[in-house]
This record gives C-alpha cells, structure tokens and sequence, in this order.
C-alpha cells in the first residue's frame, strides 16, 4: 500500500533522499528504494533506522531475486 514519501538513506553510500513509501508485504517496513546515487537497493527510511536488522533480511531477499 502506498503510505505517501518518505525521506530514505543509503546503507552503501550514505546518501540521503526523497522517495515513494510503500508497505513491505503487510508489515510495518517499507519497500527499499534504488539510491539515485549509487543505484543500490540498501537502502531504509530514517524513521526506521532502529529496524536495520529487519532490513538486512530484505536487502538479502532483493539480492536473491
């Protein structure tokens, strides 16, 4: 579900951005946006930085496919 923008950070680059917050197959996380600066999908919003450990599972289940 689309829950409208939100601000995101790179995990690999560190870059911070602006992007689509969409819901993460009905959980409270978001899907990852492609960093439009190094083009990774490692990436989080910064009101869920203390969910990284979640993200790392995500970021393996998107490196996977």
């Amino acid at each position: 579900m689309f829950r409208g923008t939100t601000t995101f950070r790179c995990d690999k680059c560190g870059d911070i951005f602006r992007a689509p917050d969409i819901e993460y197959n009905c959980t409270s996380l978001s899907v990852p946006q492609k960093c439009p600066k190094c083009g990774s999908f490692h990436t989080l919003p910064l009101t869920q930085i203390l969910f990284k450990r979640s993200y790392k599972m995500v970021w393996e289940d998107i490196d996977r496919n």
